[in-house]
């Protein structure tokens, strides 16, 4: 038995394949993956990558949309409905507690509670197991509590801190609440938590600072906000499922395996795991060294990411991490896909 089988078989812990790429679905659900994670950027990187199998998808859609924003929701679709379509067994054998795929929404959108909104409910519309990916702000965690209320299954993404994932949690339950006394099941809530995004990001700050702080160290700044967060959300008893992702080696998944996690993985982290073969040891419980939690706290920025009282959720969207996440998503991810194969433009500059 290999380790992503051992974790999935033996302990509470499951993963999701995290690429749009119809080859890479395939063989992550021969390895054990019970559902599917897509973002704008994996979206258009699969179109750009596969082009004989999506070429032809994407032309039949023809070029009369009203809007370029409606052009990229329809491309997004096309790689949302493949996914979701590939675990759909998965989901009815499980009666929707597994076997998902994610449709996200515009990131540029981030601030805009009414206009995440509507396109949550366009996107669960597409089919019952696509969970609305948006981001953890202070109007996506409104949106949250609406969809929950909704029934529509949600993933809460750019979530780098305990506040934010604590505000997403509350929004979930008070959504919960609302949604039984109508007689409407509880839909699944993931609450995203990027491990490998957060060290990279507190890597440049304390480069910046000139902090001298070993990588040792920055390595574990991200499980050490993880683990924090899982053991509030628990003592919480909430309902929702943090979801590790930015992997960065086999460590982001060794040293949180055991808990009622739902990690997402693309190959390349796949390969490493199943290559390095790591010992199967539940480690959910043990926690970050205490002097490496110390040394982090030299970054005001780590403290941010770390307390339960780091943000309001006013400061989620102008938090340093989630604006650089943003920006990718929107950049190399959705501009591109509102003009891909398409005569119209933007008049954007990037």
């Amino acid at each position: 038995m290999n380790y992503l089988e051992w974790i999935n078989q033996c302990t509470p812990t499951r993963w999701w394949h995290d690429s749009g790429n119809p080859a890479e679905i395939d063989l992550a659900l021969k390895r054990g993956a019970t559902g599917v994670t897509t973002n704008p950027v994996l979206t258009f990187r699969s179109f750009t990558s596969e082009p004989d199998f999506w070429t032809p998808k994407v032309l039949a859609l023809g070029d009369d949309f009203p809007t370029t924003e409606a052009h990229a929701e329809a491309l997004l679709k096309l790689v949302a409905t493949y996914a979701a379509d590939k675990v759909r067994h998965i989901y009815d054998a499980t009666d929707g507690a597994d076997g998902y795929a994610l449709g996200q929404l515009n990131p540029g959108r981030a601030g805009d509670a009414e206009g995440m909104l509507a396109q949550g409910r366009r996107v669960h519309s597409w089919a019952p197991n696509i969970a609305v990916k948006l981001p953890a702000t202070a109007a996506g965690v409104e949106v949250i509590e609406h969809l929950a209320e909704e029934g529509i299954p949600i993933c809460a993404t750019i979530n780098v801190s305990v506040a934010q994932a604590i505000a997403v949690a509350e929004a979930y339950e008070r959504g919960k609440k609302k949604a039984i006394a109508n007689g409407v099941k509880p839909p699944l809530c993931i609450v995203v938590q990027q491990v490998g995004r957060l060290d990279d990001y507190l890597r440049d700050v304390a480069q910046d600072m000139k902090l001298g702080l070993p990588e040792s160290v920055i390595t574990r700044a991200g499980l050490a906000v993880a683990k924090r967060t899982y053991g509030i959300l628990e003592e919480m008893k909430s309902d929702c499922i943090i979801m590790p992702a930015g992997l960065r080696g086999a460590y982001h998944l060794t040293e949180m395996a055991g808990g009622r996690l739902l990690y997402t993985i693309n190959t390349r982290v796949q390969d490493m795991i199943l290559e390095e073969d790591p010992e199967q040891v539940e480690k959910i419980n043990e926690p970050v060294d205490p002097k490496m939690v110390e040394q982090l706290q030299k970054i005001p920025e780590f403290v941010r990411a770390y307390e339960p009282d780091g943000m309001k959720p006013s400061e989620f969207i102008t938090f340093g991490v989630t604006q650089k996440l943003l920006s990718q998503f929107m950049e190399t991810g959705w501009a591109p896909l509102e003009t891909y194969l398409s005569k119209k433009t933007t008049g954007r500059w990037i």
